[in-house]
């Protein structure tokens, strides 16, 4: 079974680029995380709820990594310093996924919900076409072929990859950084430290399939 894992990272955009009506939306996301999570400082709150939103944020790393039942492959990753440069980092993305052989079952965590609609939300915006659908796929009662790890024990169930990767005995990604920390990262010019982070949480997503393998 021929498996490719795949993570974004996400940024706000700047409040006040944003239009009127997408300034709204951005305070309407503020209250909700502001009600959900009243400890965290106010800074955090606002990264979070540009950050997660697909119209109020954008994408400045992907990373993939290929393997099956028990190789992991070399991780690949596109990044971008900035929002002008998301076009050209979902360009090269698009171009790679199209290059990809046909077959393969993707791996998330979380990206029936999350990753799939961010990445075609910005494609959107730049006015690229999806090289492939399957990928794209959302649907959340079958795991072919596209696999949410989100989504594997189901019911109401929820966890963190953090939390799958300790039930699976997988090492986890989240040492030291974390998705709170991308954002600062990025306005300070710790791109590298961006990807090096969606470069782990790739791995540990393709090794939790792995050891999913009876469930999948």
């Amino acid at each position: 079974m021929h498996f490719v894992a795949w993570d974004i990272e996400t940024c706000p955009r700047p409040y006040e680029g944003l239009s009127t009506a997408h300034q709204k939306r951005q305070k309407k996301e503020y209250e909700y995380q502001s009600r959900k999570d009243r400890d965290q400082p106010a800074d955090e709150l606002k990264n979070r709820a540009g950050g997660t939103h697909p119209l109020l944020g954008w994408i400045c790393c992907i990373s993939m990594v290929s393997g099956n039942e028990s190789r992991v492959g070399t991780p690949k990753s596109w990044t971008a310093d900035e929002l002008a440069q998301e076009e050209a980092l979902l360009e090269d993305f698009w171009s790679f996924v199209q290059s990809l052989s046909d077959g393969l079952r993707w791996v998330t965590f979380y990206g029936k919900r999350f990753d799939v609609p961010f990445v075609k939300a910005r494609s959107l915006k730049h006015g690229l076409a999806p090289t492939r659908k399957d990928i794209l796929d959302t649907y959340p009662y079958s795991q072919d072929p596209h696999v949410d790890l989100a989504n594997l024990i189901g019911g109401n169930t929820f966890y963190s990859l953090e939390d799958l990767c300790d039930h699976l005995d997988v090492e986890s990604p989240k040492t030291g950084f974390d998705g709170s920390d991308v954002a600062p990262a990025v306005a300070e010019g710790r791109i590298d430290e961006v990807r090096d982070y969606c470069e782990r949480d790739v791995v540990a997503t393709l090794q939790c399939a792995q050891r999913a393998l009876p469930m999948l």
